[in-house]
């Protein structure tokens, strides 16, 4: 469980620029990268297929599982996808925290936002019940209001929908969130949702990739994302100057 911690700065009293934070998953809190690659070299395997480099399933990586056992098998096939799916499911599901961890700073910013009372939620195109899971294993899932998942909605990000369901089911009415992610994916749906794109470059997408995507911010490092919202925040509050009439008595 995520629980504040003592701060240099009264982060609670912030002006902020924003009403709500969404947050990618695979590639933007959590590095993943090591299991998705395990769990699609044992269906690989189980297909009698060779094994495939991590860092090849790692470029997959962003679309949802269907789209990545595409990728990863080459084919669009139906029936060869619903056996694949069937194998990755049980596996992952038994192996997701095998060894995912938190990228590093992620937990502090997320302690950070916690004392600034901003409402956090999860949009992943990862299906729900493993992103669920591993927000548990890791003590983090208390941080975040909702949880959406790929399977969530019909429609997965780049759509809007599972953008705007989250903030729904956190009863965030305005604009004012910002999406924060390590794929086009995010950045793009951010734009589509009418909302603000936090671009990160540590995670599983290229950074190439993210910048061409023209994120509104970009970051190197997690504890930048606070630095985000109450620039963001301050600039809103700065007060109007009204320049003295030109002329007169």
């Amino acid at each position: 469980m995520t629980k504040p911690v003592q701060s240099e700065v009264d982060l609670s009293g912030s002006f902020r620029g924003f009403d709500a934070v969404l947050f990618d998953l695979d590639g933007t809190l959590i590095d993943s990268a090591a299991d998705i690659a395990a769990a699609v070299n044992h269906v690989r395997s189980e297909m009698g297929l060779t094994r495939l480099p991590s860092d090849l399933v790692r470029s997959y990586v962003g679309d949802g599982v269907r789209s990545l056992m595409e990728r990863a098998l080459q084919t669009t096939d139906a029936a060869i996808m619903d056996r694949a799916i069937s194998l990755w499911r049980p596996h992952y599901a038994a192996h997701c925290l095998d060894q995912t961890r938190l990228y590093p700073g992620v937990q502090d910013v997320l302690e950070k936002l916690a004392l600034m009372r901003l409402p956090l939620g999860i949009v992943s195109n990862k299906p729900a019940a493993p992103s669920e899971a591993i927000l548990r294993g890791l003590g983090v899932r208390e941080a975040f209001l909702a949880v959406v998942g790929g399977d969530t909605t019909p429609k997965r990000k780049p759509d809007p929908e599972p953008l705007r369901y989250a903030a729904a089911q956190m009863r965030i009415e305005s604009n004012r969130v910002l999406v924060v992610g390590d794929s086009p994916n995010d950045i793009l749906g951010a734009r589509n949702a009418g909302y603000t794109s936090c671009g990160v470059l540590w995670g599983l997408g290229s950074e190439a990739a993210v910048r061409e995507a023209q994120p509104d911010h970009l970051v190197r490092h997690p504890d930048e994302i606070p630095q985000i919202i109450i620039a963001a925040g301050n600039s809103r509050s700065r007060p109007r100057v009204v320049s003295p009439p030109m002329g007169g008595s």
